[in-house]
């Protein structure tokens, strides 16, 4: 495996990670606070979320950690959240997400769960923190590989005539890559000193990930067995690095798609991406940019 990309000094940055408890959004919390950042923690469980603070303070003692709940799946829960925010952001990192579910499942507003949460909710969340957003702040939005085979359906959107998981997981994530193109587009547009862009972890899996006491525990024969799959799936801890530099690292620009540098942008140091030409579709963006205000009632204006 690579060294991990060296990050700045960011004791003068603040960033907000959602899902950061688990899985990429832990690893992210804990290489960002390794450099020196505050990171607000954005968690749905408290318990998961003290046990993710208890793991990133084993390593990086003098962690600067805030815990802020959230649960994506409730348009409330998302307000409260933004109104409990109570310091500039030089970054927000829109991690959280699920990658399936048995059977179509709803949010609190009954949108489907992986459209509604994935996508649509961060949107919603960035909004409700424009006005705390730094000069030259950076909203990152977590893609997947996934998107590149799956266009979003404009006319069924939350999958209520045809829900298969995999796909609309997929969908998901080309919607939530899509509007972070579209905001920054909107951003340029309107001149504002911030920008968006969007980064994936490439093929990224628990098992070769390295243990976390209570955060993620693959065992020592598990990953021996992986090991030799280290050609085309890495760990979340280098799955992140991409998001991470995405947040905060140089040359990095509005609009961009940063992930893997290795084989077909699996695995590998932090790079530019290929974003689809049906993720960049500037016509689609906007429609999605519609749908996620008639659904959620949410006002995008703060975007501007």
């Amino acid at each position: 495996m690579p060294p991990a990309p060296v990050l700045p000094d960011l004791a003068d940055r603040t960033v907000l990670v959602t899902g950061a408890n688990a899985g990429l959004g832990y690893f992210a919390t804990e290489q960002l606070a390794a450099a020196g950042a505050r990171v607000l923690m954005a968690c749905r469980s408290a318990e998961r979320a003290d046990r993710a603070v208890a793991a990133v303070r084993a390593r990086v003692p003098d962690a600067r950690l805030d815990v802020l709940s959230l649960d994506l799946a409730d348009l409330d829960s998302v307000a409260a959240c933004a109104r409990s925010v109570d310091v500039g952001l030089d970054a927000v990192l829109c991690n959280a997400g699920l990658t399936s579910t048995d059977g179509r499942a709803t949010t609190a507003q009954g949108l489907e769960l992986m459209m509604g949460g994935n996508a649509f909710a961060h949107l919603a969340l960035v909004a409700g923190l424009a006005d705390r957003l730094r000069s030259g702040a950076r909203v990152v939005s977590v893609g997947s590989i996934a998107s590149r085979w799956s266009p979003v359906d404009l006319d069924d959107l939350q999958a209520e005539r045809d829900f298969r998981s995999f796909r609309q997981y997929g969908r998901s994530k080309t919607a939530t890559t899509a509007l972070a193109f579209t905001l920054d587009r909107r951003w340029r547009a309107a001149g504002r000193d911030a920008v968006a862009l969007a980064a994936h972890p490439g093929f990224a899996v628990d098992v070769l990930t390295p243990a976390r006491p209570g955060v993620v525990e693959p065992s020592p024969r598990a990953r021996s067995l992986a090991r030799p799959a280290r050609l085309l799936v890495q760990g979340k801890d280098a799955g992140a690095w991409p998001l991470v530099h995405a947040c905060v690292g140089a040359g990095v620009h509005g609009g961009e798609y940063w992930g893997p540098g290795g084989v077909q942008e699996l695995v590998g140091p932090p790079a530019p991406a290929r974003a689809r030409d049906h993720v960049r579709d500037v016509a689609t963006g906007e429609r999605l940019w519609a749908a996620v205000e008639r659904a959620t009632g949410v006002s995008l204006d703060a975007l501007a």
